[in-house]
């Protein structure tokens, strides 16, 4: 019996070592998938955390300002952004780079806001000063709601040491001008007593949330609207691997060799395969989206909308759908055995997944991944979709994310033409 398992065992082994494409990608994936996932999650877990890019525009440049925006630069949760390619930024310039992706809020700090400050202090403010806090719609809450009590907080302290100070001096100056003696640190002392107690006064500054220039929509995305387009996205580029697969074993079983005999081309034969595909997929997204707007909110979850474009949602299907079946022939193009092509296309669409935000946020990432980030098609694709559903975009909008992610599909489709074998 124990020689049985042997020659079992001796036989599963040698069919292992005859596929070492295959037995590279078994170890291949998880190493990868570690070293992705540890360098895109690695500043959740620093001492500093994952910095939050916010860009400002400092309409005031007074000693209050500029005291608050170094507060935030300082305060290890943001990376400031405050000059923009041709000097100082302004707010289109601000909102251009959030809608480009690469920050995720603007603050735009009003001129004069230094002396609203001091006029709440002394009581004859009316009104509050009104810090403006542009955000991408499309950035949850979780994120949304902590930068602005995080901006909030900053902006009371630089306030109160603004302020405060201020008030003391002028206090102490007008009793020394009258010829009383002050002893030397009451001020310093009196300076201390006040902010502290005025940390828990009411707010001298107010932060007033915006959209950027053309973008109407101001509800946040819930949990559905944010993993919907991003797992179905994942699960348009998975049906790939099967796409593979069946190519693979056409080849195995010899159904291309007997086309050989009739005038199919290459080309044409890979675009059948893709068009049956192409339907697959675009079922699947109709299911998936359904169940988002009419099943879940039945278990409890919040409800799914649509954009004001609803329309232009099949477009990005479509698109996206290109690409990921057009990759599925790439995969069988490049690969030798159905187990080749299955883990070599795990790998890739994982680590595509991964570097285009659908399991980690782009924004949490290094730099340098979010630049590598625009490789991806996941990126595009998940970009092109939150455009539609978070950002109502109109057709012209998402033209440029259609645009790449149809390059995507030539390219996969002009190597899998170019590398296809019969057998």
């Amino acid at each position: 019996m124990f020689a049985v398992m042997l020659a079992i065992a001796r036989k599963d082994l040698t069919l292992l070592v005859r596929d070492p494409g295959a037995l590279v990608v078994l170890f291949l994936m998880p190493l990868i998938f570690i070293l992705v996932m540890s360098l895109a999650l690695s500043g959740l877990y620093s001492p500093r955390g994952s910095a939050v890019v916010i860009a400002v525009v400092d309409q005031d440049g007074g000693p209050f300002s500029t005291a608050f925006v170094k507060s935030l630069a300082s305060s290890g949760g943001f990376d400031v952004l405050v000059d923009g390619p041709n000097g100082k930024l302004d707010r289109a310039g601000a909102e251009r780079l959030i809608v480009s992706g690469r920050a995720q809020a603007a603050l735009i700090i009003p001129a004069g806001i230094g002396e609203s400050v001091q006029a709440k202090m002394r009581g004859t403010g009316t009104a509050n000063a009104d810090i403006v806090l542009v955000s991408d719609p499309a950035l949850s809450p979780q994120v949304s709601a902590p930068v602005r009590g995080a901006v909030q907080s900053l902006a009371e302290q630089a306030a109160f040491g603004f302020a405060a100070p201020r008030g003391i001096d002028m206090l102490f100056s007008q009793i020394q001008t009258g010829g009383v003696s002050v002893p030397p640190g009451l001020a310093d002392a009196v300076k201390q007593q006040m902010a502290d107690g005025l940390s828990h006064a009411g707010n001298l500054v107010a932060i007033k949330e915006a959209l950027p220039a053309g973008i109407q929509k101001e509800r946040r995305p819930n949990a559905v609207e944010q993993n919907v387009p991003a797992y179905t996205l994942f699960g348009l580029f998975f049906i790939a691997t099967r796409l593979a697969s069946n190519i693979i074993d056409e080849k195995q079983l010899g159904t291309f060799r007997r086309l050989l005999a009739a005038p199919v081309r290459r080309a044409t034969l890979l675009a059948g395969k893709l068009l049956a595909f192409i339907l697959v997929n675009l079922v699947q997204v109709a299911v998936l989206f359904t169940v988002g707007v009419v099943a879940l909110p039945h278990l409890g979850l919040p409800a799914m909308t649509l954009g004001a474009h609803p329309e232009n949602l099949i477009l990005v299907s479509l698109a996206v759908s290109l690409a990921a079946t057009s990759f599925g022939l790439f995969l069988a193009a490049v690969a030798r055995t159905e187990a080749q092509a299955n883990g070599l296309g795990l790998i890739l669409i994982l680590v595509s997944a991964m570097l285009g935000g659908v399991m980690v946020p782009r924004f949490v990432m290094p730099g340098f991944m979010q630049r590598i980030g625009w490789i991806s098609p996941h990126t595009w694709g998940l970009q092109a979709y939150q455009d539609v559903l978070m950002r109502d975009a109109s057709l012209a909008a998402i033209l440029p994310d259609l645009g790449i992610l149809l390059l995507f599909a030539a390219a996969f489709f002009a190597v899998a033409v170019w590398r296809f074998r019969w057998n």
